[in-house]
């Protein structure tokens, strides 16, 4: 079987999969969507890359999926996106300034995240790999003020 023989199957088989009914994207919000989520993660890279903190761009780009195409979710809310980060940076920080970097921290902070946030009423997934992106980057210097630049910030 060719290579694309193989993609065709596999696209087959995933048009098959049930699908959630869906209402039609007004082509005004598909606009809109764009032109903010250009603008935020613009910012946000602009940002990421003069502070040398490039793997910001990954949580952050997860919250902008929720953010500009979920909007509507209890999860993209002001709030949860607020609280969840500094949630996630204060605990993957904490966790890295008592235990360092290892395996079981890496894994010590997101769940510290997670609860804490449960907790708060404050979920918002993309803040749990700010957990894991501030113990992953802390040999790298990340200290407290990781926490106000740049994940608040």
């Amino acid at each position: 079987m060719s290579l694309i023989e193989g993609i065709n199957k596999i696209s087959d088989q995933i048009k098959k999969l049930p699908r959630a009914a869906q209402p039609a994207i007004p082509s005004r919000e598909l606009r809109v969507t764009f032109i903010g989520s250009m603008l935020g993660i613009g910012i946000t890279a602009v940002l990421a890359f003069s502070w040398d903190c490039p793997m910001l761009l990954g949580p952050f780009g997860a919250s902008a999926v929720l953010l500009y195409g979920a909007y509507k979710a209890p999860l993209a809310q002001p709030r949860n996106v607020l609280l969840g980060h500094l949630i996630g940076a204060l605990m993957g920080v904490a966790v890295y300034d008592f235990f360092g970097i290892t395996w079981w921290s890496l894994a010590l902070g997101v769940t510290l995240a997670i609860v804490f946030m449960m907790a708060t009423y404050s979920v918002h997934p993309p803040a749990g790999a700010t957990a894991y992106v501030a113990i992953q980057t802390g040999g790298l210097g990340v200290d407290y003020m990781f926490i106000l630049n740049p994940v608040l910030l």
